[in-house]
């Protein structure tokens, strides 16, 4: 008994520093939660990015369905179209420089 009432306060102390440890560190503890506010702000501001490509999106299949020379002029610069009697100049790209060969080599393989 006399043990017991000894062994009470350090035995009472171990359990609040597990507890404190628990609660700062743990699978759900603060640390966690930490990590989970960041990963919401960092999802939350990517869904603002997604909206907003999604809204310039619908305004450009707008504009396109509505505005012939909107369409006319896209037409012409991502499909490359001409105009009959229209003479295009195409342009060679610059040599590339041996790194961007060997970034080439390495993501498709060697040659």
């Amino acid at each position: 008994m006399r043990m017991l009432r000894q062994l009470w306060l350090p035995v009472l102390l171990v359990l609040y520093v597990f507890l404190a440890l628990s609660t700062t560190v743990g699978e759900h503890g603060l640390l966690h939660l930490r990590k989970l506010h960041q990963e919401q702000r960092s999802l939350e501001t990517e869904a603002v990015t997604l909206l907003r490509e999604n809204e310039e999106m619908r305004e450009r299949i707008a504009r396109l369905q509505k505005d012939d020379e909107f369409f006319e002029k896209v037409v012409r610069e991502e499909l490359k179209f001409v105009k009959k009697g229209e003479l295009v100049y195409l342009f060679r790209s610059p040599p590339e420089s041996p790194e961007q060969e060997e970034e080439k080599r390495g993501k498709n393989g060697p040659n």
